[in-house]
């Protein structure tokens, strides 16, 4: 029995890891880092094999193993998706509008190091004030409090973005 359930644990938590490393692996290549996502697919279809090796073998013998596999799946969906948040790579656009000139909230974005390209535009009730940032994904919560602080009626919108070229004090297409 502590063997049966020993194969269990193992295969739950094997489906945990190999499914996590595939979320992660299928958003690293969408932002397009190719040698990342096929390094991280190695190391998941190693997992992958041993654990649905073990379910294959003993499923019959062990009908639990198929719900361990399956919930393996599900928990490692959603620790990817936890640890992609966390590591936030990649970057964003981020467009901010106001229905005025809000020349305190781009020197705000400016001193602390985000690039702000402003454009005077016009919206369904008259003149908008248009930012727009490319943000590194791990700095978007600065970004935003900034934002909500500053202007709390702006209209915010982010992006994911794939690629930028061209520089802002260093920070991006280096």
């Amino acid at each position: 029995m502590l063997e049966s359930t020993g194969m269990i644990v193992l295969v739950f938590l094997m489906r945990v890891m190999d499914v996590s490393m595939g979320t992660v692996r299928n958003i690293v290549a969408i932002q397009g880092r190719s040698v990342l996502a096929s390094v991280i697919g190695f190391f998941e279809v190693l997992v992958f094999l041993f654990a649905i090796g073990q379910v294959l073998s003993k499923v019959s013998d062990n009908p639990s193993l198929a719900v361990a596999y399956a919930g393996g799946f599900a928990a490692g969906t959603w620790l990817g998706i936890k640890i992609e948040e966390r590591i936030a790579l990649g970057l964003r656009l981020v467009r901010v509008i106001t229905v005025k000139p809000n020349d305190k909230l781009v020197k705000a974005l400016r001193e602390n190091n985000f690039g702000v390209t402003v454009l005077d535009g016009e919206g369904l009730s008259g003149p908008v004030y248009v930012l727009f940032s490319i943000v590194e994904r791990r700095q978007l919560k600065r970004f935003r409090k900034l934002v909500e602080d500053l202007a709390p009626r702006a209209f915010f919108t982010e992006e994911d973005t794939r690629f930028a070229t061209g520089t802002f004090k260093g920070r991006l297409g280096k």
